[in-house]
């Protein structure tokens, strides 16, 4: 008896479960799912041999069902959406990455020990519990149709009563409505992909004669920094904007004493809390990428890259990626000339928990490998910063540039100060690491440009995306920065052209485009009519 009434008791705590962490209030768990008389109602209703497949088949939906809706809550938690089942089970490495060099490899292994159990556990009561109170109608064959009778009345009357008292906030068979919503978000999907495989194909920018193509930009440097985690939200949100505000305005000192210009603006990022190869897709491609099942179809088109684009008009392409510990099978995409990862970017130092090296060092060593040769072909390069990566501890000081060298005076911070397990028990923590990280980042890339840029260097630097909700609360938009920086009054003018602000700090009136926007702007407007 025990047993089932465990299993009653699992099965209704799975059915009200909410599928977002902010609605697991009271009212949830008081709201009846129906479900739950309804499958005790079929299998009452059913012959034995029936009954032990229909419980087994309820037990396993059960798990899955918790599963779906755990699922969502760390999707919307980290992405502000649903969980995909069909595209987002390619996060789960990238997860485990972030959720080691948090929590610590050993503890990660705990948790997801712990879990399987959990879940294996949940599977065997919830199954031999149904078993049970299917075996008990069968013992009752003349009551059993009176049970099945029963079990339908409580459905219908806890339908009744949640009508009655709960007018808006519960959703009848909400479980039931839940499965229908990832169906049907899946559906449209595939429509959208459909949709967006015809616009891909209308693409007149990859038709610009090479004669045409950047001309503006010719003998220029042009680098793509993509600032990890760096939102609108850090410049806005009153926990972090006087920090990150002070240190925009000291950059554009630096900037100005140097002979630097700057214009920003806003970018809608495709994606938000994570995945930034979404946003780098976004930018190469000029196509609206913001799910895991347009990016793995992408990189199977011939769609033509940004890098690309560039390479034809004479530069030579460069990505630095020092995330990318293995072969980075994208560029079959992209095609960049050179990819520098962590393998061949030279760092000796030791890591920063899942942070393979420190901002400054990456930039030290493009300037190093490939900037400071005067006798060679201009670049494009598009840089993926890390420091500002979650878990945004430890955080290093910027050092003098000259002292940077192979990376190894960096060990002395690498494993300074608490610990990622520790402080992330402790929300405020976290969120004073996340700004000091982000200042860190903005302060080590203006650096690098007033100390190491030349007449021809042209930097346009962005988030890749919003952090996750535990930093911008909720609400918050998916725009990034971005910012224009460069010594040629001829750049600086078309992006004026564009309502981009003076200064590195943009404001409600300065422009606002789809991160997918960029590259069809950069080849119209720097190109020859």
């Amino acid at each position: 008896m025990s047993v089932m009434i465990i299993a009653l008791a699992l099965a209704y705590l799975i059915l009200a479960l909410p599928n977002q962490t902010g609605a697991a209030g009271t009212l949830f768990w008081l709201m009846p799912p129906i479900e739950l008389p309804l499958i005790l109602a079929v299998l009452w209703c059913l012959s034995w041999r029936a009954q032990k497949y229909v419980a087994l088949l309820a037990g396993s939906t059960l798990l899955l069902l918790l599963l779906l809706k755990l699922a969502d809550m760390v999707a919307f938690q980290a992405y502000w959406r649903i969980f995909d089942p069909i595209a987002d089970w390619r996060l789960l490495a990238p997860g485990w990455n972030v959720l080691s060099g948090t929590v610590g490899i050993a503890r990660a292994w705990l948790l997801a020990a712990g879990l399987v159990v959990i879940l294996l556990l949940v599977l065997v009561i919830m199954m031999t519990g149904l078993l049970l109170l299917a075996r008990h109608g069968r013992a009752d064959k003349p009551g059993r149709m009176r049970w099945a009778l029963w079990a339908m009345a409580t459905g219908l009357l806890m339908g009744s009563l949640s009508s009655v008292f709960w007018s808006e906030a519960p959703r009848l068979a909400g479980s039931s409505r839940l499965v229908v919503e990832h169906v049907s978000q899946s559906r449209q999907n595939l429509r959208d992909l459909a949709a967006l495989k015809v616009h891909a194909g209308q693409d007149a920018i990859a038709q610009t004669p090479t004669e045409q193509l950047l001309t503006g930009l010719k003998g220029h440097d042009v680098l793509f920094v993509f600032i990890e985690s760096y939102g609108r939200t850090a410049l806005e949100d009153e926990r972090y904007a006087g920090v990150m505000r002070s240190r925009l305005a000291a950059i554009d000192k630096e900037l100005g004493q140097a002979g630097f210009g700057a214009r920003s603006a806003w970018l809608v990022s495709p994606t938000v809390g994570g995945q930034s190869w979404l946003a780098h897709a976004t930018l190469q491609s000029g196509l609206w990428i913001n799910s895991q099942r347009r990016y793995n179809w992408l990189l199977g088109t011939e769609r033509v890259s940004l890098a690309r684009l560039f390479n034809r008009a004479g530069w030579r392409t460069l990505a630095v990626e020092p995330a990318l510990t293995r072969e980075w099978l994208a560029n079959r995409y992209y095609r960049f000339d050179q990819v520098y990862d962590a393998h061949n970017l030279g760092y000796q130092g030791e890591p920063f928990n899942w942070v393979t090296m420190p901002d400054q060092y990456t930039y030290s060593a493009l300037q190093r490998l490939e900037l400071a040769d005067t006798d060679r072909a201009p670049v494009m390069t598009e840089i993926a910063t890390l420091t500002s990566h979650a878990p945004w501890t430890p955080i290093p000081p910027l050092m003098d540039w000259a002292q940077v060298g192979d990376g190894r005076i960096f060990n002395q911070w690498a494993n300074a100060g608490d610990p990622p397990d520790v402080v992330w028990q402790d929300s405020e923590r976290v969120r004073s690491q996340y700004l000091k990280s982000v200042d860190y980042a903005l302060e080590t890339l203006g650096s690098f440009v007033t100390h190491y840029g030349s007449d021809n260097l042209v930097v346009i630097a962005m988030g890749d995306h919003q952090p996750a909700s535990l930093i911008t609360g909720e609400g918050a938009s998916m725009d990034v920065p971005v910012h224009v920086m460069s010594r040629d009054a001829s750049v600086l003018d078309q992006f004026d052209e564009w309502d981009w602000r003076l200064g590195m700090l943009p404001d409600q009136d300065s422009a606002h485009w789809g991160m997918d926007a960029l590259r069809q702007r950069l080849v119209e407007g720097f190109g020859t009519p």
